[in-house]
C-alpha cells in the first residue's frame, strides 16, 4: 500500500506534509556526509604538512626524503578515503561490516596470490628506506651478475643500465648482495705482475714518481682533506701474492679517490704504472716457457 493511498482517505504527496519528515532525513544525512568529506579534506591538507615537516629535520638525502614521502602520502591518502567513504556509507544506512569481511577475505586470496609482488614491495621499501642504493649510483647487484649504474628504483624493481646501456629490469626481492661505488670515497686498488727477479725497489720507485705525477696533474681525482690536500695518494701497499699462476709477483697500489672518479682514477694509476715500469725497464709478466738442456746432451747435438 502506497503511503499516500490510507484507504479511507489520500493524502497528496505534493504537500509539503508529506516531504517533510523525508527532507528533514535527508538533509541530515547530506550534513553528515558533507562533514564526512569536509573534515577528510582536512585531514588530508593537515597529513600533508606534517609529513613535510618531519621529513625536513631528518637527515636523509634529498632523493631519498622525496622517495619516502611521496610513498607515505600516497598510503595516506588511500587510507583516509576508503575511511571516509565507509563512514558516509554507514550514514547512509548500508552494512559496512560484510564489506569489509569480504574485503579482507578478497585481500587474503590476492595475498596468497601474490607473495612475490608483496616480498618486491617491502624489499623496496627498505632499499629506498635505508639508501643502499639510489638513482645515479653504480652498483653490483648478487656477486656480479648485473653491472651498471642505478636508472630507477621503485617498490616492485629497480632498473639499471649497463655499460653496453642495456636497461636491465631486476625485481627487488632478487636482489640479495648489492655493491654501491657511490659513497663518497672509494679506495683505487690497482695490482701489477712483474717476474721474480725485479727489485721491490723498482717497483717501489715507479709507484712513487706515478703518485707524484698524478698529486700534480690530476689532483681532482682523490679525496682531499679541509686544506685542498690529497688525504691518500697512491703508494704501494706491498707484495700480494708470490704465486699468481707462476708468473712472478704481484704488487698493489692504493689510492683514496672520489666515487665519482673511481674508474678514471683506476685506469690512470694502471697506465701510468705500466708506462713507469716500462722506462724503469721492467717488464710486465706474461705466461712464458723455460726450456733448460743438459750440457753433454746439447755437445753431442
Amino acid at each position: 500500500m502506497f503511503p499516500w493511498n490510507t484507504g479511507t482517505e489520500s493524502v497528496s504527496f505534493l504537500t509539503w506534509e508529506f516531504w517533510q519528515k523525508y527532507g528533514v532525513a535527508i538533509f541530515d544525512k547530506l550534513v553528515v556526509i558533507v562533514s564526512i568529506i569536509a573534515v577528510t579534506w582536512l585531514a588530508l591538507k593537515v597529513r600533508k604538512i606534517l609529513i613535510s615537516r618531519i621529513f625536513l629535520i631528518t637527515r636523509l638525502d634529498v632523493k631519498q626524503r622525496d622517495t619516502l614521502e611521496s610513498l607515505l602520502l600516497s598510503f595516506t591518502r588511500y587510507v583516509f578515503v576508503i575511511i571516509a567513504l565507509l563512514m558516509c556509507l554507514s550514514n547512509l544506512g548500508v552494512e559496512v561490516g560484510p564489506i569489509i569481511a569480504g574485503a579482507g577475505v578478497i585481500g587474503l586470496a590476492v595475498g596468497f596470490g601474490a607473495q612475490t609482488l608483496v616480498k618486491d614491495l617491502i624489499t623496496g621499501f627498505f632499499i629506498i628506506f635505508e639508501d643502499q642504493f639510489s638513482v645515479g649510483d653504480y652498483v653490483t647487484i648478487n656477486n656480479g651478475e648485473i653491472n651498471g649504474t642505478v636508472v630507477s628504483v621503485g617498490l616492485r624493481a629497480t632498473k639499471i643500465r649497463t655499460w653496453a646501456q642495456h636497461v636491465v629490469v631486476i625485481q627487488n626481492s632478487e636482489i640479495r648482495i648489492s655493491q654501491n661505488y657511490n659513497r663518497e670515497k672509494m679506495r683505487a686498488i690497482v695490482n701489477v705482475t712483474v717476474p721474480y727477479e725485479t727489485d721491490p725497489a723498482d717497483v717501489e720507485r715507479a709507484v712513487h714518481s706515478v703518485s707524484q705525477y698524478m698529486v700534480q696533474h690530476m689532483k681532482h681525482l682523490f679525496l682531499l682533506d679541509d686544506k685542498g690536500e690529497v688525504i691518500e695518494p697512491p703508494q704501494l701497499y706491498g707484495i700480494t701474492d708470490v704465486e699468481n699462476n707462476a708468473l712472478g709477483a704481484k704488487y698493489t697500489a692504493v689510492a683514496l679517490v672520489k666515487d665519482v672518479h673511481y674508474f678514471t682514477a683506476c685506469k690512470e694509476m694502471r697506465r701510468l704504472l705500466v708506462e713507469e715500469l716500462k722506462s724503469g725497464g721492467v717488464h710486465i709478466s706474461y705466461p712464458r716457457r723455460v726450456e733448460r738442456k743438459d750440457a753433454e746432451v746439447l755437445y753431442n747435438a
